[in-house]
């Protein structure tokens, strides 16, 4: 796949939004020749109906059922039936999705949802891209993103995040829209920094 600024943004952000609906459990993304090849564990039943009606049905389906299960407790036991799925996107499939999330982003006004997974997975590219590097691995579970890269000189990177972190970093990328300077990560004190 031929890369650009802002390649890695943009390829997470869709796979992000075609993996939502599934609420996966833990995930990994690697690169895989010309994709980039998901492995993960989700609920079965979200699973399966993702693949019985399509995606984005799915999605705003599962969405509704989230917000009532929000306002109403469950009754009974949580469902723990978790299955692996594995995913492959080519530089078709995120011109597809990208082009279908950029449809739903201005029919519902253009401001993404902070605590989604595509942005979450948006603001990984965004460090990657920030660093003119390439993806090597990301894994994420329900509390920590640990991704590796390489930088635009070859060096290899790990960045670790818990959930409260990467909140902190998607605001400052946020708030700070029109820069295109990498945040460094590498501050001791667990505040994010601006690289010089």
């Amino acid at each position: 796949m031929e890369q650009f600024f802002g390649y890695h943004a943009r390829a997470l952000r869709a796979i992000g939004q075609d993996l939502a609906d599934l609420l996966p459990d833990s995930m990994t993304i690697e690169p895989d020749g010309d994709s980039f090849l998901v492995r993960g564990m989700c609920n079965r039943a979200r699973l399966e109906s993702q693949q019985s009606r399509g995606g984005w049905t799915s999605l705003r389906k599962m969405g509704a059922k989230l917000r009532d299960g929000i306002m109403r407790p469950p009754i009974g036991e949580p469902d723990l039936d978790i299955t692996p799925f594995t995913r492959s996107y080519g530089a078709a499939d995120i011109d597809r999705l990208d082009a279908r999330g950029n449809q739903r982003r201005f029919g519902a006004g253009g401001l993404p949802e902070i605590y989604s997974l595509a942005e979450r997975m948006r603001t990984i590219g965004k460090v990657i891209d920030g660093h003119n590097g390439r993806l090597d691995k990301i894994f994420k579970d329900l509390h920590h993103i640990v991704f590796e890269y390489r930088d635009g000189e070859n060096q290899p990177r790990k960045v670790e995040l818990d959930n409260t972190q990467l909140y902190r970093l998607q605001r400052r990328y946020t708030s700070e829209r029109s820069d295109n300077v990498p945040i460094d990560l590498s501050d001791d004190s667990g505040q994010l920094q601006k690289s010089p």
